[in-house]
C-alpha cells in the first residue's frame, strides 16, 4: 500500500477547473517537485533525440558510426539494471535520485565536448556512464512516484511524470529552431554560432538545477525486503516478471531499430534540415504534452484497452503510412504526408505510456516495482543497443528506411497484443468501477 504525503487545503476559488484537470491539482506537493526535476533531466533527453544524430553527423561521422557510438550509453543499463533494481527494492530512493539527477547531466557534458574536441575514447566512456546515471533515475522514478501517491492518484502521477518529457521536448524544439534561425552573433571580437552542439550545451548546463528539486522530496517509508540477501528473486516472482516484461521487449527492440533514428530518416530521405526538424518536432510534442494529461480520463471511458490497445494501434498504422513515403518520394505530398503521421503519431503512442507504466506496477505488485522498473530499464537498453547495432548493419547493407520501420511495426503490433493477457489479469483482480 503506498503512502501518500497529505494534501493542501483548498484554496477559496471563483471558477472551477475541469474535473480532469482539478485532478493534477490535488497531487501532493512532492509529486510536482519530482516533475520538475524530471522536467530539466529531460531537456538533456529531448536535445539529443531532436539534435544529437545531427550534430554527431555535422563532426563528419557516417550513420553506422552514430549508431555505433550512441549504442554505448546502453551498453551500463544492460548489465548493472538487475543488480541495481535488486539493491533498491524496499530501500529508500532519496538519495540514489538524487546522485542521478547530477551524474546524468555531468555524464551528458563530457560526451558533449569529448566529441567537439576529437577525444573518442572520453567520448566513447562517457556515453557510457551516461548510461549508468540515466539507469540509476529509471529505476527509482516510478516507484518513488508510486510511494509519494495515493492509489487513486496514481494515473494522474504517471501522466504527469510523462508530460514532463513532452513539456522538456516542446521547449527544446522551440529553443533550437530560435536559436538556429538567430544563426550567429558578435560580442566584440568573438562570433558565436548557435548550431546543434550550442543548443545542446544550453540545455545540459540548464538541466544542472535537477538536483535542487529532488533535495526536496521526502523519502516515505517502505515494507523492507523480505529476503534475507538482497540479490534473492522468489521463485514465484519469475513468472510474473516474466509475463511483464515480454511486450516490453518487443516495443522497446521496435522503437529502438527507428524512433531513434527518425532525425535520420527526414534528413537523408527527404532532405529537412536540423531547424525545421525541431521546429515539427516541438508542434508535435506539443500535442504530446495535451494528449499525456488527458490520459486518466481516457482511461476512465475506455478501461486499458482503450488507453493502451488503441492508441498504439493507431501509432503503428501511422509509422507504416510515415515509413512507405520513401516510395513515393518525386510526390509533392511524400514530404508533408510523412510530417503529418510523424506529428501524430508520438502523441498517439506517447499516450499509451502512463497507462502501461500502471498496469504493470499494478500487475507486478509493490514489492516488485523497483525490480520492474529495473528489468524494464535493462530491456530497454538492451534493446536499444542491439537495435542500434542491427540499424548500423542494416545501413551499411543500404537497407531502405521504410523496410526498417516495416519491421519496427511488426514489433510494436506483438507487443500490443501481449498486453492483452496483463489487462485481463489485473482487470479480474480489481474490484467493479476501480
Amino acid at each position: 500500500m503506498s503512502r501518500a504525503i497529505p494534501e493542501a487545503p483548498d484554496p477559496p476559488r471563483r471558477w472551477r477547473l475541469p474535473g480532469w484537470l482539478d485532478r493534477y491539482r490535488r497531487l501532493p506537493r512532492p509529486v510536482l517537485d519530482f516533475a520538475a526535476g524530471q522536467f530539466l533531466i529531460n531537456l538533456i533527453h529531448a536535445s539529443q533525440f531532436l539534435l544529437l544524430n545531427l550534430y554527431l553527423k555535422d563532426t563528419g561521422m557516417d550513420d553506422p558510426a552514430i549508431a555505433a557510438l550512441g549504442s554505448h550509453r546502453f551498453v551500463a543499463t544492460l548489465f548493472l539494471a538487475l543488480p541495481a533494481g535488486l539493491w533498491l527494492r524496499g530501500r529508500p530512493l532519496r538519495k540514489p535520485l538524487l546522485w542521478g539527477s547530477f551524474l546524468f547531466p555531468l555524464s551528458a557534458l563530457l560526451a558533449l565536448e569529448s566529441v567537439r574536441f576529437e577525444i573518442m575514447p572520453l567520448a566513447t566512456a562517457s556515453f557510457l556512464f551516461m548510461g549508468f546515471a540515466n539507469l540509476i533515475l529509471n529505476v527509482g522514478s516510478l516507484p518513488m512516484v508510486m510511494r509519494l501517491t495515493r492509489d487513486d492518484q496514481s494515473s494522474e502521477a504517471l501522466s504527469l511524470l510523462f508530460a514532463s518529457w513532452a513539456a522538456a521536448s516542446v521547449c527544446g524544439g522551440l529553443l533550437s529552431t530560435g536559436l538556429q534561425a538567430i544563426g550567429s552573433f558578435s560580442i566584440g571580437s568573438t562570433r558565436v554560432v548557435l548550431d546543434e552542439h550550442a543548443t545542446l550545451l544550453l540545455l545540459t548546463l540548464t538541466a544542472f538545477a535537477a538536483p535542487i528539486f529532488y533535495r526536496r522530496l521526502p523519502d516515505p517509508a517502505v515494507a523492507p525486503n523480505p529476503s534475507k540477501t538482497w540479490f534473492h528473486i522468489d521463485r514465484a516472482d519469475w513468472p510474473v516478471l516474466g509475463r511483464a516484461l515480454i511486450p516490453t521487449l518487443c516495443i522497446a527492440t521496435g522503437a529502438g531499430l527507428s524512433i531513434q533514428f527518425l532525425n535520420l530518416f527526414f534528413s537523408h530521405v527527404h532532405h529537412l534540415g536540423a531547424t525545421a526538424y525541431s521546429g515539427w518536432g516541438s508542434l508535435s510534442n506539443v500535442l504530446v504534452f495535451l494528449a499525456g494529461l488527458f490520459v486518466p480520463e481516457v482511461k476512465r471511458r475506455f478501461g486499458w484497452r482503450g488507453a493502451i490497445l488503441g492508441v498504439q494501434g493507431l501509432a503503428v498504422a501511422l509509422l507504416i503510412a510515415m515509413g512507405l513515403t520513401e516510395l513515393a518520394l518525386p510526390a509533392a505530398w511524400a514530404l508533408p504526408f510523412a510530417l503529418v503521421c510523424f506529428i501524430l503519431r508520438q502523441p498517439l503512442m506517447s499516450m499509451a505510456g502512463p497507462s502501461i507504466s500502471e498496469l504493470t506496477m499494478s500487475y507486478v505488485g509493490e514489492r516488485n516495482r523497483e525490480l520492474m522498473s529495473a528489468c524494464s530499464g535493462a530491456i530497454w537498453s538492451g534493446a536499444w543497443w542491439l537495435a542500434a547495432r542491427t540499424f548500423q548493419l542494416l545501413r551499411t547493407w543500404e537497407i531502405a528506411y521504410w523496410q526498417v520501420f516495416m519491421a519496427t511495426a511488426i514489433l510494436y503490433f506483438a507487443g500490443t497484443l501481449a498486453y492483452i493477457a496483463l489487462i485481463r489479469s489485473v482487470e479480474n483482480r480489481q474490484p467493479a468501477g476501480h
